[in-house]
């Protein structure tokens, strides 16, 4: 459980700060997790699941301008990949929040959107509104995604590796 969230850490900063040039290795922890640590039955199918929905969202979060890239024709390589090692906790390190949807909706309310603002900080996105505005709408929109994570995490994974 600490490696999966220490190791989301390092992947987060390694593609946030590298971008494009980090994802082999990112790819390559990923592999490492799906061949070694996850001993869930079809945890593939949920970080695939996860990952086309946060893919969807982000793209959809950019058209409508509230995110700005270099590249604004298509969302980044590096973000694109930080979705299924995102996915890759949902069973692991974020798994005690099956305990309650309300303890779902607030970290993915409060916490969420502050990795958004960090690659803010760090000149990786820009907003297309004020910094209050987009917190408030991706607290918004992170809290109906968290509900959606561990209700596909349910239905996915019922082995004893994901507890739900």
């Amino acid at each position: 459980m600490i490696l999966n969230i220490v190791g989301l850490n390092i992947i987060w900063f390694g593609l946030v700060l590298l971008g494009d040039s980090f994802i082999p290795l990112a790819l390559i922890a990923l592999y490492f997790h799906i061949t070694i640590i996850s001993k869930v039955k079809n945890e593939i199918w949920l970080i695939v699941c996860i990952s086309v929905v946060g893919i969807i969202c982000d793209s959809l979060l950019q058209f409508f301008q509230l995110f700005i890239f270099e590249s604004n024709h298509h969302l980044p390589f590096w973000l694109m990949t930080l979705w299924p090692c995102f996915a890759a906790t949902i069973c692991h390190s974020l798994k005690v929040l099956t305990l309650s949807k309300l303890y779902q909706m607030l970290v993915g309310a409060l916490f969420a959107p502050l990795s958004y603002l960090a690659g803010y900080k760090l000149n990786v996105i820009d907003f297309g509104q004020s910094l209050l505005v987009t917190y408030i709408v991706l607290s918004v929109v992170w809290a109906g995604l968290f509900l959606l994570f561990f209700y596909l995490k349910a239905n996915f994974t019922q082995e004893e590796g994901c507890h739900v």
